[in-house]
């Protein structure tokens, strides 16, 4: 009897065991390819050809999994960690889980709530409306928007490169068509409860064929004194193979009074059920005397399967105010503000 017993339990634990490890999943993705700047100092050269990592999306690897706790309740988390597919590094500056770390609850009705570190909100719209997601287009087509030459405190976040420590999230559920969140990121200096803090909210409307997102970010420099405030809204429309997009953010410091104004138009056009081909321009505008940028940007993706596919792109960037480094994500030096960048790569999700 004692043996039909341990049995039984012994079952029971192995059937809990898979239960639980089902509700995992491993994911990740991995983006190489090779990518040739024009126009560099770095080498002393005209051109530089090298093997890049992270271009057309950051290349990680994650966890998530949810737990049903009954009456439509569950229980999630993701660790994610992103790395250099080219030299086998980690990336976000070392940390193990760099690119997203968060716990929460979610309701189906009243939606979800999550701490951790997490993307703010200007994230969304980089995410669903503008060049750089919607293709593979990727550093491409974050340039304008995300880093005008290195000059990061006018960054306006909708690449999904920055993330907020020590953050609470919440996520409303669909209603109507609309969507609603707002995050908090506690900045964790004693004796302020501003400094270093961020503040983050987005509204989200879809309905058939059109989406759209408007959203607004708040942080707080280290002794709360000053902001970089962030605004933006975006759009979608599908058009049977077409789906124009496009963005309009604007970035402003307070210490400073420099206000940066981001435009993006574009479209994706699906040619084939395998064959892409997407396109934008986009323009910085900038105030207190300094010139502007613009740029152009092109790419043409072929689908292998689900989880794999080749793609090729160009982009020319024109920065004549703050002139360093146009081509975001290589890190390349110009020595005009003037660069092109010519990239064949391979993407792969797991």
């Amino acid at each position: 009897m004692n043996m039909k017993l341990l049995a039984a339990a012994t079952l029971a634990a192995a059937t809990g065991m898979a239960h639980a490890a089902d509700s995992v999943t491993i994911y990740g993705l991995i983006d190489l390819g090779l990518t040739n700047y024009s126009n560099t100092l770095t080498t002393g050269k005209s051109s530089l050809l090298r093997m890049d990592s992270g271009i057309a999306q950051g290349s990680r690897i994650g966890f998530k999994g949810t737990e049903d706790l009954g009456g439509g309740l569950n229980a999630f988390f993701t660790l994610e960690t992103g790395f250099n597919a080219d030299d086998g590094t980690l990336g976000q500056g070392g940390a193990i889980f760099g690119r997203q770390s968060f716990v929460g609850l979610g309701d189906q009705k009243l939606g979800s709530i999550s701490l951790g570190r997490q993307y703010d909100f200007m994230s969304n719209l980089g995410g669903q409306y503008a060049m750089g997601a919607l293709s593979p287009a990727g550093s491409f087509g974050w340039g304008l928007h995300a880093d005008a030459a290195h000059a990061a405190v006018m960054n306006d976040h909708i690449y999904a490169g920055d993330r907020t420590n020590n953050s609470i999230k919440y996520n409303s559920a669909k209603m109507a068509g609309f969507t609603v969140g707002a995050m908090y990121g506690f900045g964790e200096v004693a004796g302020s409860t501003v400094a270093s803090r961020t503040i983050s909210a987005y509204g989200q409307y879809d309905n058939g064929p059109f989406s759209g997102g408007l959203a607004y970010t708040d942080v707080k420099n280290a002794t709360g004194t000053d902001s970089t405030r962030m605004y933006g809204l975006g759009a979608t429309y599908k058009l049977d193979a077409w789906t124009p997009f496009g963005v309009l953010t604007q970035v402003k410091s307070t210490a400073t009074n420099a206000k940066y104004t981001n435009y993006e138009l574009g479209t994706v056009y699906a040619l084939t059920a395998l064959w892409d081909l997407s396109a934008a321009y986009q323009i910085q505008t900038r105030n207190q005397g300094v010139a502007g940028a613009k740029a152009l940007v092109a790419m043409v993706d072929y689908k292998i399967s689900k989880r794999t596919d080749l793609y090729f792109g160009a982009v020319y960037d024109r920065d004549k105010g703050a002139n360093a480094y146009p081509v975001f994500g290589g890190g390349i030096q110009s020595g005009t503000g003037v660069q092109t960048a010519v990239r064949l790569g391979m993407r792969h999700r797991f």
